[in-house]
């Protein structure tokens, strides 16, 4: 990384895709105490809720999206990074909504190495796509068959400036191997823990999973919103379709 985050750093002027930093996920998973062979399925959702670029004849679009990154991918992005790309593409004329789609699927699939999916929401559906922390929305296994624990006030560490990063978790565990104070102490004992978003959710789900080897797991950590941006990663022991399900407090 060449280290914007923690800097003082200019939005760029005009379309920037230089700015754009990766982040090798082997780094994080390299911290992470027997690391679960199931960290790389699922995915990270970043729900972008500045989106801005023009079109023809000076019309300025402002929209929201959710961009869709495999936890797959051998990269992830940067989120200040990001941020000032996004910012980037305010005086980028494009010909038409796709097509501007188009760019910044192509700049974030090159970056990761994996293939990034933009979904466009419109900022008056945003209400639609969330839900409470509670809500079955959320739920990835079958009713009966897992028994989920919600956590508010989840806090980690940001891994450069150390200033805290708060989240709601969704823990889903097969009904048989269900432990909620050992996924509590899991949960508790990465209080102070420096991490990227997506680390952590991994970290925390290898945890569990460790003490509690269910047959089935699923980890979803819905971060606060940073900057116009906040990110869900979603793990999970099974396949699992993308969702930009998010909570209205983000």
């Amino acid at each position: 990384m060449r280290g914007v985050l923690g800097k003082t750093v200019a939005a760029p002027g005009e379309y920037a895709p230089s700015v754009l930093e990766r982040i090798d996920r082997r780094l994080g998973r390299s911290d992470i105490t027997k690391p679960s062979e199931n960290v790389g399925n699922g995915h990270d959702v970043w729900h972008c809720y500045e989106l801005s670029w023009m079109l023809p004849d000076d019309v300025v679009t402002f929209t929201t999206g959710a961009l869709i990154i495999p936890a797959s991918s051998a990269f992830t992005v940067e989120s200040k990074s990001l941020k000032l790309y996004l910012n980037s593409l305010n005086a980028h004329v494009f010909n038409n909504h796709e097509e501007a789609i188009a760019c910044i699927e192509t700049d974030l699939s090159e970056l990761t190495q994996s293939q990034v999916k933009l979904v466009r929401v419109d900022p008056e559906k945003i209400q639609a796509m969330s839900c409470e922390l509670g809500s079955d929305a959320i739920r990835l296994g079958g009713v009966g068959a897992t028994v989920a624990c919600r956590f508010v006030g989840f806090r980690s560490l940001c891994p450069v400036t150390a200033q805290p990063d708060w989240a709601s978790l969704w823990v889903e565990v097969s009904a048989c191997d269900y432990d909620e104070a050992l996924i509590i102490k899991a949960i508790e004992s990465l209080r102070n823990h420096q991490g990227f978003h997506e680390q952590c959710v991994e970290d925390l789900y290898s945890r569990i999973e460790n003490a509690l080897t269910p047959s089935e797991l699923h980890v979803v950590g819905f971060f606060q919103r940073r900057g116009g941006i906040d990110i869900t990663p979603w793990r999970s022991s099974v396949s699992i379709q993308p969702r930009i399900t998010r909570l209205f407090e983000q």
